[in-house]
């Protein structure tokens, strides 16, 4: 008998994992996508609206060979689809609201929530022990001794706490920091000593010497963090942006940074990708920035494997599947 399932996967992707994807489900069938954005369906070339696939699984491999707009246009093109799996967190993109369109279930991404956490934790290191000034020193063979501030010593407040807000939150508890969450609905975690709402931001800032955003980017959250939110940050404190570069007003923040509100911005995320190359944020002595890559950690794609052959799993199962969206999420932090 014929598997009901039919799974849009990329080339790299199946390759990698068919053994496991076929002893899950041993009869299932494969809509193969190549790096040029062919699908086939065994070994047979078709058009991208003829696909009859009911999962798809949108993940590093698709971006990683630039076939996003392909792959994605083959998903919304299936009349039988009934589940993605994204490898993304985030779900502002428009496309996302397009797929949950079509009455479906949508899973996102807890992946890179390890790697994202550790990005952050040395970005804070770095900051608070000085790192660039001690280089300074070796480099000049000067012999000076430098005291820092210990984390035990430090109040965070992160801002979007969900799966990647609490593995930071989890690294920050383990150094005895004092951490504060702004969710959608606040409730206790072991790693906060308080949850609270996004109606009590301006409240947390002046008492927080490290801000992270990591939460979604939709009408309520754009340019969150504005000329008044900089405004109320402590002073001599730092800024971390992983979420979306549409959280961060960037005029207001150099302004802020000229006020020590903060002291330094940590940018992984910008409001135009690839930043460009006159952006006064390239050369601010403020600002250390990357090319939106703190996600790139050494396993997250081994992560991203695992939880998609979970949910695969549970879907062949009728099983509730892990990190389903909900309507709300598609709209609100």
């Amino acid at each position: 008998m014929t598997s009901p399932h039919d799974l849009l996967i990329f080339h790299d992707s199946y390759r990698r994992l068919a053994a496991r994807i076929h002893a899950i489900d041993p009869e299932i069938c494969i809509s193969l996508m190549d790096g040029s954005g062919q699908l086939s369906v065994d070994g047979r070339p078709i058009e991208l609206a003829q696909t009859s696939a009911t999962i798809g699984w949108a993940n590093s491999d698709v971006f990683a060979w630039d076939r996003r707009g392909d792959y994605f246009r083959a998903l919304l093109k299936s009349n039988t689809l009934r589940w993605v799996q994204s490898a993304a967190a985030g779900v502002d993109d428009p496309v996302f609201a397009r797929l949950a369109a079509k009455d479906l279930v949508l899973t996102n991404s807890d992946a890179q929530a390890p790697a994202m956490a550790d990005f952050v934790l040395g970005a804070v290191l770095d900051f608070f022990q000085e790192q660039a000034r001690r280089r300074e020193l070796q480099t000049a063979r000067e012999w000076q001794r430098l005291t820092f501030t210990e984390l035990a010593d430090t109040s965070w407040l992160i801002v979007g706490y969900g799966h990647i807000g609490r593995e930071i939150a989890r690294r920050a508890h383990a150094f005895g920091a004092i951490v504060t969450g702004i969710r959608r609905q606040a409730q206790p975690d072991s790693f906060a000593q308080r949850v609270t709402t996004l109606e009590q931001l301006s409240t947390c800032l002046p008492h927080a010497d490290v801000v992270v955003l990591c939460c979604g980017l939709n009408e309520v959250t754009r340019d969150l963090a504005d000329s008044e939110f900089f405004s109320a940050m402590k002073p001599a404190s730092l800024l971390i942006n992983v979420g979306r570069g549409g959280l961060v007003d960037e005029t207001a923040l150099l302004a802020g940074l000229q006020l020590d509100r903060p002291r330094r911005a940590v940018l992984d995320v910008f409001q135009a990708e690839p930043l460009p190359h006159d952006n006064p944020l390239w050369h601010h002595p403020q600002v250390h920035l990357s090319a939106h890559t703190s996600a790139f950690g050494s396993g997250n794609a081994r992560r991203g494997d695992e939880l998609f052959l979970d949910n695969l799993a549970r879907y062949v199962r009728g099983e509730t599947l892990r990190n389903v969206v909900k309507a709300e999420d598609l709209r609100s932090v």
